[in-house]
């Protein structure tokens, strides 16, 4: 299959969240299974100049502006990072993405993804045109960015007709972010429901329209981060404001959990690690954890229970809850918490006054770092995700990884990779919570802490997380899947439907 990945960022290119972790290892896995993979974005102004990029196509005419009479130059550049990767094409624009300091963020993002989308349909708008041509047997779009892309290549008669027979997947890992407005906040009158066209004459009125819901009302099919996301997400207390037209689509939504590149988080192999070892070795695991005491200034005790976060400072983590049962926590028990993470300020603040409250028992470093969460995955025996929600759960598979328990409450992800732990039965992989509360997550700790406190039974635990396996080839497989699936759902639905470009409420 040829399979184009159409998304905001990428590595090892651009890493601001997930998302481009994710951009990355399935691309791999899928081009190790045989796949042609191709990937389309932004060329940032951030992107290092030891990424070598060969021109393809220069002086692209991309329509912009009141009737599209306006133009905006662009290039298109191509890397091959290195065998056995995707080959990533850059839309290179000086204004839009070269001159900005930062990735994402800026009052005219609405404007910068859309002209990605149209940058790219225009890109392969030539290709379609070439003998030799590369024409992908799908579209795989991501997060609202690219929300634009699906409604044009559906509903603008520029693309309409010459990219009819191409299916679009679009995968939401977080319905949060919708567009570059607050829409959940806007009055319901005013809220786009997607039926009129993209208004891109007026930059004004182009943010009031809904990227995210327009890509899936119009895309072939949607999926999001796991099973159990796909389902939260009709409710309202995940839906973020779209839950009752996500309801509606429901025939043609669907979960893949993400998955964990085995070779690049190795515990055997992992040049970051004080000792390597393994699921066969697991009493090797101890020296990192006296490293990890060492790096967070704790005092070094092998049989202290070590509790780690690794994750960004937000209300979605569950800090609400989470730092104020540490807080008794430790005025009842003896135990060890290290922190990481950069976000809201307040919550740092919070955590500060944690830290000097309990300076021997709490260490937080409060800033992003890309080596130290392998540290805490090796050294601490849980690591805590009580999130409010959660639709992947990259954390807690990587921590399994490593041999670090997760703590965790059901939700998205996490209820798809963590099952209970039953000491008689010895099985499950980490310890649930299903309440927002703090009872909840006190008593959750109490129970590890116990089982803890029985080395025999704990290293079982350890040795059921380690076993655990997420690996991409297992998600590359479900993805393949679907893009069968999706390829054969377009073709039908154009069988059947020859006059119509699409049906928003398909259901498949």
């Amino acid at each position: 299959m040829k399979i184009l990945m159409v998304t905001a960022e990428a590595a090892p290119f651009v890493r601001v969240g997930g998302l481009s972790q994710v951009i990355y290892f399935l691309s791999k896995e899928l081009i190790k299974q045989g796949h042609d993979v191709r990937v389309f974005m932004p060329k940032y102004g951030v992107i290092k100049k030891m990424f070598k990029t060969k021109q393809v196509v220069s002086d692209l005419e991309v329509p912009f502006g009141k009737l599209n009479k306006s133009k905006v130059l662009c290039n298109v550049k191509v890397n091959h990072y290195q065998k056995n990767s995707p080959s990533t094409y850059f839309l290179e624009n000086r204004e839009y993405y070269e001159l900005r300091a930062n990735v994402f963020a800026y009052k005219d993002d609405h404007l910068r993804f859309l002209l990605l989308s149209r940058g790219c349909l225009e890109w392969l708008s030539l290709e379609q045109q070439k003998e030799d041509g590369w024409k992908p047997d799908i579209i795989h779009c991501h997060d609202w960015h690219t929300g634009y892309l699906i409604d044009e290549i559906r509903r603008n008669p520029r693309y309409s007709k010459i990219f009819s027979k191409t299916p679009t997947l679009y995968t939401v890992h977080n319905f949060k972010y919708q567009g570059n407005t607050g829409f959940k906040h806007q009055a319901p009158q005013k809220q786009d429901k997607g039926a009129k066209l993209l208004n891109t004459a007026d930059g004004k009125k182009l943010i009031n329209q809904n990227p995210l819901l327009r890509g899936m009302l119009y895309s072939d099919w949607i999926n999001t981060v796991s099973k159990s996301h796909a389902l939260e997400v009709t409710t309202t207390e995940y839906g973020e404001g779209l839950e009752k037209i996500i309801t509606k689509m429901k025939g043609k939504l669907s979960g893949i959990l993400n998955g964990l590149d085995n070779k690049e988080f190795n515990p055997n192999t992992d040049p970051f690690l004080e000792n390597n070892y393994s699921n066969k070795s697991i009493e090797k695991r101890f020296p990192n954890k006296i490293d990890l005491q060492k790096t967070f200034n704790l005092p070094e005790d092998e049989n202290a229970f070590l509790l780690g976060f690794v994750g960004r400072l937000s209300k979605q983590k569950g800090l609400d809850i989470l730092i104020p049962v540490v807080k008794r926590f430790l005025e009842e028990f003896s135990a060890q918490f290290v922190f990481l993470g950069s976000g809201d300020g307040e919550y740092k603040n919070q955590l500060t006054r944690l830290q000097k409250k309990f300076p021997n028992n709490v260490s937080i470093h409060l800033y992003p770092d890309f080596k130290l969460p392998r540290k805490i995955f090796s050294g601490a025996d849980a690591v805590l995700i009580p999130s409010i929600f959660e639709p992947g759960g990259i954390v807690a598979l990587e921590a399994m990884r490593y041999g670090a328990v997760p703590i965790v409450r059901k939700t998205g992800g996490l209820a798809d990779s963590v099952i209970n732990f039953d000491p008689q039965a010895k099985t499950g992989n980490g310890f649930i919570f299903k309440q927002l509360s703090e009872w909840s997550l006190f008593a959750t700790l109490v129970r590890a802490m116990t089982i803890n406190q029985q080395p025999l039974l704990w290293k079982n635990l350890v040795s059921n997380t380690m076993q655990a396996d997420f690996s991409w080839k297992v998600t590359a497989n479900e993805y393949k899947n679907l893009y069968q699936r999706v390829i054969k759902q377009r073709k039908r639905f154009l069988s059947t439907n020859p006059h119509l470009a699409y049906d928003p409420l398909h259901k498949g």
